[in-house]
């Protein structure tokens, strides 16, 4: 790590150039302070020096330096060097050079030793916290491998601690990203198969009754008529089918941008029921519109009209000859609500949490039903700021409920 980690080296280098720096400094200050020290007490002596030349004229210098150097005086000599301003505990005043060497030596030695104590500290502390930075990247190696296995038992706190436990929560949101994209591929896996048999199954009636047709030549115009009308059902069903498919991939992909209009509910409404009148005729079935006249929501008309459609229709399709299917309107400062209720045989309280799942087939759906109508609907509901829910009974059947929340 050492190789690798330039900018430590760069702070190692610069510490020890500004130890170098101290060190000078210290010296030279040593150096300053015993050099006035010397001036000052040279001065002293050199006055004391001449005052006893002027009392004492056979009295020798060199007998006073001897004195002045000596290691032991007595009491008399000590009074007398005091009185002239000189103390024993500076002397030996020519031995200073001496002094200065052994106060160089030993400060330099002792900052030495201090600046290599906090370079050991450091190097140490380096060395730990490469370690760390060595796991750290071990980790996120497996993370790029797809191994979530973070262990924070030894986690202590320190400066990396907070990186490790961030990586932490990014390893638990990649984990259980992991597993919602394999679950994700399995839906998408089966909903590929669901779909491939959902064509496969009338493409391959149809084309039974093109060959039937085809070699028949003597067929009875009844038999004819029925294969034909079958024929026409079956690709009616794989053109809703495929119609549908591409309209929630553009939705998956988010190249639709949905309009923002005023859209008169009576009109939209109207329409709806107009497209579906011959199928709830068919069945015997009566559409009733209630609620508030002249409600206006805010939204994609043909969007909305698209989800509305395929609730009217799936209330048709479950509700028992002879019923009716009611769509209540109800407007008000809060929200604009829309409900599709039919009178059919329910939807059990287990199925109600997957019915709008994607591909997903109540008990009670149709045979040639692929579970994608509801899909649809949630998926143009919650992008235009509403929600849908639904409540179901055995006894009184199904109501889905869509709430437009107004900004």
């Amino acid at each position: 790590m050492w190789n690798k980690n330039k900018a430590f080296q760069k702070y190692v280098i610069i510490m020890l150039l500004v130890m170098l720096v101290i060190m000078a400094a210290f010296n030279i200050c040593v150096q300053r302070a015993f050099q006035r020290m010397s001036e000052n007490y040279y001065g002293v002596i050199a006055v004391l020096l001449e005052q006893v030349k002027e009392q004492y004229p056979d009295f020798k210098e060199e007998e006073w330096i001897q004195i002045l150097n000596q290691k032991e005086f007595s009491e008399g000599e000590r009074q007398t060097l005091e009185r002239y301003g000189i103390f024993p505990e500076d002397l030996p005043i020519l031995s200073q050079s001496g002094y200065q060497m052994e106060i160089l030596i030993g400060g330099n030695l002792l900052l030495l030793l201090l600046c290599g104590g906090i370079l050991i500290l450091i190097l140490g502390y380096q060395k730990q916290r490469d370690r760390q930075i060595g796991q750290l990247v071990s980790y996120i190696r497996q993370i790029e491998q797809g191994i979530y296995a973070l262990d924070l038992e030894e986690n202590e706190e320190d400066e990396l601690s907070d990186l490790k436990n961030e990586l932490y929560k990014i390893t638990v949101m990649l984990k259980e990203a992991a597993r919602l994209s394999a679950g994700q591929k399995k839906a998408l896996a089966d909903s590929v198969s669901d779909i491939s048999h959902q064509l496969k199954t009338p493409l391959t009636s149809v084309m039974v009754l093109l060959d039937n047709l085809s070699e028949s030549e003597h067929m009875e115009e009844e038999t004819r008529r029925r294969f034909l009308s079958e024929i026409t059902s079956q690709l009616t069903n794989v053109n809703w089918l495929v119609a549908t498919l591409l309209k929630l991939s553009r939705l998956d992909a988010g190249v639709i941008e949905f309009q923002q209009q005023m859209i008169n509910l009576d009109d939209l409404i109207e329409q709806v029921l107009d497209k579906l009148a011959i199928m709830a005729e068919w069945k015997q079935i009566t559409l009733v519109k209630e609620g508030t006249e002249g409600a206006v929501l805010t939204g994609d008309e043909h969007w909305i009209g698209e989800a509305l459609m395929n609730l009217v229709k799936n209330a048709v399709e479950h509700s028992p000859v002879q019923t009716a299917v009611r769509i209540r309107v109800e407007d008000n400062t809060v929200y604009t609500a829309i409900s599709v209720v039919d009178s059919g045989e329910g939807i059990d309280e287990e199925e109600q949490k997957h019915i709008f799942e994607r591909f997903y087939r109540s008990k009670s759906a149709k045979k040639d039903s692929v579970g994608i109508g509801l899909s649809l609907c949630k998926e143009i509901v919650e992008r235009q700021n509403g929600y849908i829910t639904l409540s179901s009974d055995r006894e009184t059947g199904t109501e889905f409920l869509i709430k437009f929340l107004k900004s």
